[in-house]
């Protein structure tokens, strides 16, 4: 009995990688490069409706500032909305509000401190809703508004909410409101001061230090009612926080402090955290650039009281990448991310791992032919991830990509015998028909389909009862 059950385990082992292997299919939707004024380096996240995805390119269009570009799910209607004459956005995705695109850029504007921008989908109506203002020459910089926007804008309907990365009286950057119909510019947290301090073996200034509230929030806010929450990359006691306040700016309050790291990079919670958070009910997830068991970042989670703090994962950045700096994407229970460096071409990779910290599998290794650095958040279209890479392609000026998820069999602690049954978990996108199969001859396979399951973005567990009646089984995961 003991053969048999090591069989068994093999065969369905066996499955299991087959599946993982052959889970997603890459496809370019758009190469940019080719023709200079189409735009180039696309940064910034998408921003999906109905069939049509808008974004962004840094540079590159008819002023070389960058564009605001369109193109369908299907690859077909790319075209450009508008090319940047001041200024180009390198960070911040665009937010759609009925028709009408809002977004920022990085410099640029009247006073080279960036702006907030609208933008009909139709291409018309282009407008400045803000300039931000020039900083004094002093390092780091400051002003009264702001300077530099990053993050993701979002909004409650009526008002924008973003971050600048610099500016502000203290020079740690701002965060910001502005009503829709471009009224109202308030800001509603200035960041305090870092302590500069020196370097205590070259005795030259530090370029960051700390402070009680965190510097630099480079990522964008997410928004539950009038909570506000979100990152600094700088800041706090060593290595940036995750903060919460309400959209009135007051109840500031630090949940994390992210601590500081070794002497070869390495600490137990990650560090530096660029990307804004994902939230789910009271548990907000999020990534850091540093730190972590592998000094390449890792997947964290917290909930919104700021209590159980937990790493999910550990960057190695050989095997699955490192530095990962887009928003994580949620669907069900399981997180989509992507990292800008490491896995197999050291251009990064895609990956998946459940909100408990289980089967975190990669997906894609990037490289120069298909795209690498990946900064964007994911949107979602059926069972296909779209995103964008800022270089290679075919013109080496970055890409637009869909990358089709199919359901994969978990290797988590449910896979194998329980209950005197063999069995494990299966997880995909949402809303996605899978089909457990098995056979007895891996060689002239005749596929029983044993159970079809409608995936939630979590896990469902499958158990086969009968294994014990054949001398071999074999598991696959049929999607029609």
């Amino acid at each position: 009995m003991k053969a048999f059950i090591q069989n068994s385990l093999v065969a369905a082992a066996l499955a299991l990688n087959t599946t993982n292997l052959f889970a997603q299919t890459y496809n370019i939707l758009h190469n940019f490069g080719g023709i200079y004024r189409d735009g180039s380096a696309p940064l910034t996240d998408l921003v999906l409706n109905s069939n049509t995805l808008y974004g962004t390119t840094a540079s590159g269009g008819t002023n070389y500032n960058g564009t605001i570009f369109k193109i369908n799910t299907d690859g077909s209607g790319y075209g450009n909305l508008a090319s940047f004459t001041n200024g180009s956005p390198e960070g911040g995705g665009m937010l759609l509000i009925g028709s009408i695109l809002y977004g920022t850029t990085y410099n640029g504007g009247s006073a080279d401190g960036g702006s907030v921008f609208k933008i009909n989908i139709d291409g018309s109506g282009f407008k400045t809703l803000h300039n931000f203002s020039t900083t004094l020459p002093s390092f780091p910089g400051t002003n009264s508004d702001g300077n530099r926007p990053q993050g993701d804008l979002i909004t409650d309907g009526n008002t924008l909410y973003g971050t600048a990365e610099y500016g502000g009286t203290n020079g740690s950057g701002t965060i910001f409101k502005i009503n829709v119909d471009e009224s109202g510019f308030t800001v509603i947290k200035t960041f305090s001061a870092t302590y500069l301090g020196t370097n205590n073996v070259s005795g030259n200034p530090l370029a960051s230090g700390t402070n009680t509230d965190g510097a630099r929030p480079i990522g964008g806010l997410v928004l539950d009612g009038s909570t506000l929450y979100g990152t600094t990359y700088h800041g706090g006691t060593s290595n940036g926080v995750v903060f919460a306040m309400q959209t009135d700016g007051s109840g500031y309050t630090v949940l994390k402090y992210f601590p500081s790291i070794n002497g070869v990079g390495t600490n137990n919670d990650g560090a530096a955290p660029v990307a804004g958070l994902t939230l789910n009910g009271d548990t907000l997830y999020g990534v850091t650039v540093g730190g972590g068991a592998g000094a390449r970042g890792n997947v964290f989670k917290l909930k919104t009281n700021g209590e159980s703090f937990a790493s999910l994962h550990d960057f190695n950045y050989t095997n699955d990448g490192g530095l990962p700096h887009n928003t994580l994407f949620l669907d069900g229970g399981t997180l989509y991310g992507t990292t800008a460096a490491g896995g197999i071409s050291n251009k990064g990779t895609i990956f998946m791992i459940l909100t408990n910290g289980s089967n975190f599998v990669v997906l894609k290794n990037f490289d120069m032919v298909c795209g690498s650095q990946c900064d964007s958040k994911f949107v979602l279209s059926s069972n296909v991830l779209f995103g964008t890479a800022a270089n290679g392609g075919t013109n080496g000026g970055g890409v637009v990509f869909g990358l089709t998820v199919l359901p994969q069999i978990v290797s988590d602690g449910n896979f194998g015998i329980q209950s005197n049954a063999f069995g494990f978990d299966v997880t995909g996108i949402s809303n996605q028909v899978a089909v457990v199969e098995a056979c007895t001859n891996l060689f002239s396979p005749d596929w029983l389909p044993l159970q079809t399951n409608t995936t939630t973005g979590g896990t469902t567990y499958f158990s086969d009862a009968h294994w014990t009646n054949y001398p071999g089984r074999y598991y696959r995961l049929r999607s029609p």
